[in-house]
């Protein structure tokens, strides 16, 4: 038998008189702490938006900045400017969305991954700046271009974010048999 608190109770070598782990237990775990405790590429799509969105909150400030130096400060052509701050913007959403959103690992490959995520990011930019463009021609109002930059990266994320998850790196699924194992184990546990 062993003292109290000593991480270990009279039943054994390592077991613990903690509490169980909830995120490890069938029932009593929550859909946020099994989330949580799930291994990156079974997290739910939920989990995985929340950290994209995490990403383009310090990508996009990044961006903004590259931007404004760039077009202020050096004198570049607005386009010029925006072509630019985007692709550099790239490296780092692309490295965070590819390790830590997705939890991929292994080499990067050049043609299955780089080429289409700065594509896409890309595509995003003209999308943008066509937009902005267009209603600058139409409207002589700077908060409206700000709304309408702002609406168009925002159906422009959600966009990405598909596919991302559906195209680039989709979630890998368990095969039937293991999920089947699992639905057994679960309610004969």
């Amino acid at each position: 038998m062993s003292a109290p608190g000593s991480g270990r109770n009279a039943g054994g070598a390592g077991e613990s008189d903690l509490p169980p782990d909830p995120a490890m237990s069938g029932s009593a775990a929550t859909p946020v702490t099994r989330a949580l405790a799930a291994p990156a590429e079974h997290r739910p799509e939920w989990h995985r938006l929340v950290r994209f969105g995490a990403v383009s909150a310090v990508v996009t400030p990044t961006t903004l900045l590259i931007l404004w130096m760039l077009h202020g400060g050096v004198g570049r052509p607005a386009w010029q400017a925006n072509l630019l701050a985007v692709s550099a913007g790239a490296v780092p959403a692309y490295l965070l969305n590819r390790y830590w959103v997705w939890g991929r690992s292994g080499r990067n490959r050049l043609w299955g991954e780089v080429v289409p995520f700065w594509a896409i990011t890309l595509v995003g930019a003209a999308a943008s700046t066509v937009a902005v463009d267009a209603a600058g021609a139409r409207w002589d109002s700077t908060g409206l271009l700000v709304l309408v930059n702002l609406g168009t990266y925002g159906v422009l994320w959600l966009v990405k974010f598909a596919f991302l998850d559906r195209v680039l790196w989709p979630a890998r699924r368990a095969s039937s048999g293991a999920r089947t194992r699992r639905a057994a184990g679960a309610v004969g546990g």
